[in-house]
Order: structure tokens, then sequence, then C-alpha cells
């Protein structure tokens, strides 16, 4: 007699970042089916996050009989479902129970190409179906699949609970971590719920979204010449300087497409995402270019 070990999903989250998905000023969320399916070809995922388990859900993991799977745009938890009934979970998933997965950038540029804020930069994100107690009532929750805002600066944990999470992590899982990610088999409310209340399964899993989106920052050219403008340009002298031009309003960073800026009959090039500068008060981003 043979048994065949079956699986079914539990939730999913989407780690969707515009800077590599927009074209452009074209958002990606307003694109066709199409569109978009060409834009997340490629979608560099790998190369700009590591998602790993917390030590302590790689337990619950292991215990509960669940397996954590990379997807192209983020990742999925499975449970091993009863051989008698495909919607039981083989081992109960108590309501209690919760699974921290760790966000870390490999890009040393993140806040360079990310809409965040810089001023508090060492502060975590966190995204869950659940509210911490030690955060006020509202604090948001995780986006479901169906809501494609950007996240804000309004994810990040307070101090206090800062240190509430470095005290359940090694100094190795706190290398490079910018957000943490906990989802609890009973959320918020209802809607947010990941199993039955009898324990089951759904037959369409919970989908989440985590969007992050790409940075506007105003665009600085530095000439080794003196430069004429007129009111048509989309560029104009930064403090009188002929030879330092800036564009007149911010401008999406991207890695596909193309954002047509003009002096005259010039197009000039679009910066990439090493060279930014900042004012002394962190409220205006530059990217800078050297013609």
């Amino acid at each position: 007699m043979s048994f065949t070990t079956k699986y079914k999903p539990l939730f999913e989250v989407n780690i969707l970042h515009k800077y590599f998905l927009n074209k452009g000023n074209d958002d990606y969320f307003s694109m066709t089916d199409a569109e978009k399916e060409k834009q997340l070809a490629g979608y560099p995922l790998s190369e700009l996050f590591s998602i790993v388990p917390s030590a302590t859900t790689l337990l619950k993991l292991n215990g509960y009989k669940l397996i954590c799977k990379i997807t192209d745009h983020g990742f999925m938890v499975w449970s091993q479902i009863s051989e008698s009934n495909n919607n039981m979970p083989l081992v109960t998933l108590n309501d209690s129970l919760s699974l921290t997965f760790l966000l870390k950038t490999t890009k040393s540029t993140f806040n360079h190409f990310t809409q965040v804020g810089l001023s508090n930069a060492g502060q975590f994100f966190f995204f869950s179906n659940n509210r911490l107690s030690t955060e006020a009532p509202g604090f948001p929750l995780i986006k479901k699949a169906n809501n494609t805002t950007a996240i804000t600066d309004s994810y990040r944990l307070s101090a206090g609970s800062i240190n509430n999470e470095k005290r359940l992590m090694s100094t190795e899982e706190l290398e490079n971590l910018v957000g943490i990610i906990r989802i609890g088999m009973k959320g918020e409310n209802g809607s947010y719920h990941i199993t039955k209340a009898d324990g089951s399964l759904r037959n369409e899993h919970r989908e989440f979204n985590i969007v992050f989106a790409n940075r506007k920052t105003t665009w600085r050219y530095f000439f080794d010449a003196d430069q004429q403008t007129t009111n048509n340009d989309d560029v104009k002298k930064e403090n009188g300087n002929p030879r330092q031009l800036i564009t007149k309003t911010e401008q999406p960073l991207t890695t596909k497409g193309f954002v047509s800026i003009k002096l005259g009959e010039l197009e000039l090039p679009n910066p990439d995402v090493q060279q930014i500068n900042a004012n002394s008060t962190l409220t205006k981003i530059y990217s800078e270019i050297f013609m």
C-alpha cells in the first residue's frame, strides 16, 4: 500500500516593488493583464529581498507539518492535509498559532529607490493580520490582495515594539532586517482569519499584498558649460546656476521605461539609484546626473 503526501495552500503573501514593476510614469497596477505579465517577467524578488522564517517559526513549520515556498513574487505556506478530509490539516492548527517571517534586503540602495522616510530608516516595518498590543489601535494591518495601496512609514514599529521583537531574534536574524511579517491563524477580524471556525482550510486561501512604492526624486543635472533654459523646458536653473539644472517636478525612479525630460531639443538621461543626496532636513531628495 502506498500513500501520497498532499498539501493545500494555507496563505500567500505577495511582495511587490514598483521600482521594478512600473514602466517610467506608467503604474503597474493600471496596466492591462498582458502588460503586467510582461513587467512581472524577470521580477528580481530574490535579488531584492531574502524571506526566511524566524528560528521559532521554523520549528513550528516542522511541528505542524507546514511548508514555506518562495514564489516569483512572494511566498506561500502550505499545510499537509488529512488523508480522509482534504479540508482538514493533518495536524490541528491552533487558533493561537502565528508564523513570523523575516524580510531582509539584499540591496544596499534599498532606501534610495523606495518611497519611505529616511529619518527613521532603522525602524522595522511590521506586516500582520493582527495588531500588537504595544502599538496604537490604529496601527495598519497587512493589506489584502485586492488592495494595491503602497505601504507608508505608518507600518514602522515604535521603539518599544522593536526592542520586544529584538529579544526574540538572534544577531544573525537581525542582519539586514527591514520588515517582519507575522500571520496568525486567527486575525484581527473574521475577514483576516486564515482557518475556518472549525479549524478547516478554506477553498480559497487568504492572500495578502505588501507593495513598496518607487521613490520620486528631483533630478539634478551638472553641466560643464552654461545652459540656456526656457519656460517650456522640463528643467530650470537651480539657484540661478546655469550649469546646475533641476527638474521642475519630482520624477519616478524605475528600472524599466524612460521618462522624457526635455531641455530644448535635447532629451536628458534618466538617473540610476546610486547617486542620491538629500537636503539637511531629509525632506527633499535629489538624484544627481553628471553630463
